[in-house]
């Protein structure tokens, strides 16, 4: 099993604290089997985010948190060309899925 946290905290170079603490109360507390379900796990938390996107100046920081994860994922899965594919996959399925806002960012 993967501890997702502490995974995060391993990363080096270490993201800016306020951006890894975001990502952390979105999916740290959570194990994973391995790194396709992580990857996974990272993948969904980000499309969460893109989907539920405000019209104000935060949402540039769940831009940012959602691309991070997104990063995290590829990582996770980077170790063996067939994960990496998958999440590739998975990541252009779950992202072209959030519902476009009329051209808004």
């Amino acid at each position: 099993m993967i501890d997702v946290g502490e995974w995060l905290a391993s990363r080096s170079p270490a993201p800016p604290a306020d951006l890894s603490n975001r990502m952390s109360s979105l999916v740290g507390a959570k194990q994973c089997a391995d790194e396709s379900e992580m990857a996974a796990l990272f993948i969904h938390a980000a499309a969460g985010l893109l989907a539920s996107l405000s019209d104000d100046r935060l949402a540039a920081y769940d831009l940012l948190t959602a691309d991070a994860l997104v990063t995290y994922a590829m990582e996770a899965s980077a170790d063996d060309p067939s994960r990496l594919d998958a999440a590739a996959s998975l990541a252009m399925q779950a992202l072209s899925a959030v519902s476009s806002r009329g051209g808004q960012a």
